[in-house]
């Protein structure tokens, strides 16, 4: 019978919402499996998250695992016998000097990737992925699948209740915490220059103080850049739905799933000029590196694409197609 392992997570994050999706669709599906939960603990130190990574891998050596095949839903959560590892992202690799700083980054990088790597199955949210690992860990590609990433149409949909307010400016939104390489800087740069335009963003703090508090710092001199802290899935889809565009300027992804509910929200959407999102939404999204963000705002927003055509072309990535996608994988297993 599967396993699958996954992270407790207390503050909201997109290993926990990836985890809450494959649970809720395994259930739906009614597909025998086992849940195991791991508690993730995780503190801010100096501004920055610390301990996280270590106190899963100790949880879960406390655990064993015999019935198979094992899915584990985070790479830290993979047991030495774990035969499917969904590897979001391996920035931490292709970006080593911005993570691995010291002793502790090696370390828990170490215990995160160390029993994930020699998996039987690497799961890879896009072909472009796929294509990092081989090149970067050196991973044979039969190894690895490539398994979409899915959204939650049930919480993300379009929702005509407008949060906004009748000022004739163009009202943005932008997703996410406050982790450095989603740069809010760049984004929030861009807005303050500019007083049609109307920026607010949505996310947690999570662990990312001392990040968190430079850009509440200058956004106080920016009345055009609303921080609206963490909020409900309601709130959020009224805030998406109604917005002029979705706007994302992260340096780095492994797969990047606001962009895609704020398609599902039939929001047009701006996004960097990332290889991932060529792959994932290049025909529907408007691409743009940093440099010529704000024109390529304005364009998007004077020629906004038909709200149905966005909302469909969301359904590529449907919660059913991503558990239909990893029955057949384990399946494959038996």
């Amino acid at each position: 019978m599967l396993t699958v392992i996954y992270p407790i997570i207390k503050t909201p994050s997109g290993n926990r919402r990836y985890a809450e999706r494959i649970l809720k669709g395994l259930n739906e599906a009614g597909y025998a499996h086992k849940e195991v939960g791991v508690k993730k603990i995780e503190i801010s130190i100096g501004g920055k998250p610390f301990g996280g990574i270590i106190s899963q891998s100790l949880a879960l050596k406390l655990k064993s695992f015999n019935d198979h095949p094992i899915h584990s839903l985070v790479p830290e959560l993979t047991p030495k016998n774990g035969d499917i590892v969904t590897l979001h992202d391996i920035i931490p690799f292709i970006e080593a000097a911005k993570f691995i700083k010291n002793k502790y980054d090696s370390k828990s990088y170490e215990m995160m990737y160390s029993n994930a790597l020699n998996a039987r199955k690497l799961l890879s949210s896009t072909n472009y992925g796929k294509e990092e690992i081989i090149r970067e860990l050196d991973i044979p590609a039969e190894r690895i699948e490539v398994v979409y990433e899915s959204i939650d149409h049930s919480k993300f949909f379009p929702d005509m209740e407008n949060p906004y307010p009748h000022d004739g400016k163009i009202h943005l939104i932008t997703v996410g915490d406050f982790n450095p390489r989603k740069r809010f800087d760049i984004l929030f740069d861009i807005v303050s220059k500019n007083s049609d335009l109307e920026l607010y963003h949505i996310g947690p703090v999570n662990s990312w103080k001392e990040r968190a508090s430079k850009l509440m710092k200058f956004v106080s001199n920016y009345p055009n850049i609303k921080l609206l802290g963490a909020v409900g899935d309601e709130i959020l889809r009224k805030y998406i739905s109604n917005a002029d565009a979705f706007v994302y300027i992260s340096d780095a992804e492994g797969f990047g799933l606001p962009p895609i509910e704020a398609l599902a929200c039939g929001t047009n959407v701006v996004v960097n000029d990332l290889p991932v999102f060529k792959e994932t939404i290049g025909e529907i999204a408007s691409i743009s590196d940093t440099e010529h963000f704000e024109d390529a705002i304005l364009r998007t927003v004077k020629n906004k694409k038909d709200r149905e055509q966005l909302v469909n072309y969301s359904f590529k990535f449907s919660l059913e197609k991503e558990i239909n996608s990893l029955i057949k994988l384990y399946d494959s297993f038996s």
